[in-house]
């Protein structure tokens, strides 16, 4: 056999098809198994040339077609699935991690205080409508004209704190020329989460209306917030991404997630769930991390070495989600920090969360 009988081998010798004449045939568009005996002269009863033709059909279609892209994650492992009540119980109650959680707040309350007796500072600035709930307010520390502003959105699993513990890291962001707004929303059992994550929607949508009167740049945006409210943070980023809530995709520049809750399914059964009133359906619905991240800006996801596996981890996927999707994301851990401390890093020059935010609205000039 000579070199071009190996490089073209007959592929039907009753009709002496060789193997180039059927490549040929199947590139001008016979893709048919029948279609390509016609055009090659290959009459019905011969069924030497089947088997060989049909596998450069199939050669020739695998080539056709795209590499198969593994799909988008959208489901969090659910480690939870094998831990008992009293487990998740305790994994998603931070004060696990501290011998006394009012050691902390007692911080926020005296820390917030101090911010309020010595800026100068807009209080109580409603956001919604004539009709405007009480829980539709936000304070406004306002820094140099022209500088990014900070909206942060507070803590407190949805059913405890406010806006009036929450501006504690109102001095050390406006002396580096940052505004804060710093947001209240109606608590439960009064509101469900779907109605807390509009509500903050608005707040965003609010401010940016005012920017002119507020002195605030609409190019750097931040929202931040801790624990639930990193979790109203991060769905008010998809709520903007889908144009939701009086928002667009450019609303809002970037986000700072501190110690997240990204996958509520696992507190159903919990306590926690008593003035929430969620069912595996609406927790589910109301996961950021079951949802899709494209387009959504950069994030700063952050937790502290003292909290638990569970919150850790949900950090941990959630950043994996959103670089699954394309989307920026820097995720670490603070070493010595828990679950309630690690907020204060926000405005704590040298801190790494407060460099990284720092160096967010620093990219956001020459983006």
């Amino acid at each position: 056999m000579t070199k071009l009988e190996r490089n073209n081998p007959v592929i039907c010798t009753c009709f002496n098809v060789h193997q180039d004449s059927v490549k040929e045939a199947i590139e001008k568009g016979y893709d048919d198994f029948r279609k390509l005996r016609v055009a090659l002269g290959v009459a019905g009863d011969c069924g030497n040339c089947h088997r060989p033709i049909n596998s450069l059909l199939k050669a020739h279609r695998r080539a056709q077609t795209p590499a198969k892209v593994e799909p988008l994650r959208r489901r969090f492992p659910m480690p939870w699935k094998h831990m008992s009540l009293a487990k998740i119980e305790q994994e998603y109650s931070p004060s696990s991690c501290v011998e006394d959680i009012m050691v902390y707040i007692n911080d926020y309350i005296s820390h917030s205080q101090m911010a309020q007796d010595t800026l100068n500072y807009q209080a109580n600035l409603s956001y919604g409508d004539a009709t405007t709930t009480k829980g539709e307010r936000l304070d406004y520390f306002a820094a140099k004209t022209g500088g990014p502003l900070v909206i942060y959105i507070h803590g407190g699993y949805w059913q405890q704190l406010s806006k009036d513990e929450s501006c504690f890291m109102a001095p050390g962001l406006n002396e580096q020329g940052t505004h804060l707004a710093v947001v209240d929303y109606t608590l439960a059992p009064e509101a469900t989460i779907n109605q807390m994550i509009a509500q903050c929607c608005y707040a965003v949508a609010w401010l940016i209306a005012q920017n002119e009167t507020l002195g605030f740049d609409t190019n750097r945006v931040i929202i931040a917030g801790s624990s639930a409210g990193a979790h109203l943070c991060a769905s008010v980023l998809q709520a903007a991404q889908q144009s939701l809530h009086g928002l667009s995709p450019q609303s809002i520049g970037g986000a700072v997630l501190i110690s997240g809750v990204y996958d509520l399914r696992p507190l159903v059964n919990t306590y926690i769930n008593e003035p929430l009133h969620l069912t595996p359906q609406s927790a589910t619905d109301l996961s950021p991390g079951l949802f899709t991240n494209k387009g959504l800006p950069p994030c700063i996801i952050a937790y502290g070495s003292n909290e638990t596996q569970e919150f850790k981890r949900q950090s941990q996927e959630y950043h994996q989600q959103l670089l699954s999707d394309g989307a920026a994301s820097q995720c670490f851990e603070v070493d010595t920090k828990n679950h309630f401390d690690i907020v204060f890093d926000l405005a704590k020059e040298g801190a790494n969360i407060n460099q990284k935010l720092t160096q967010l609205m620093t990219d956001l000039i020459f983006d």
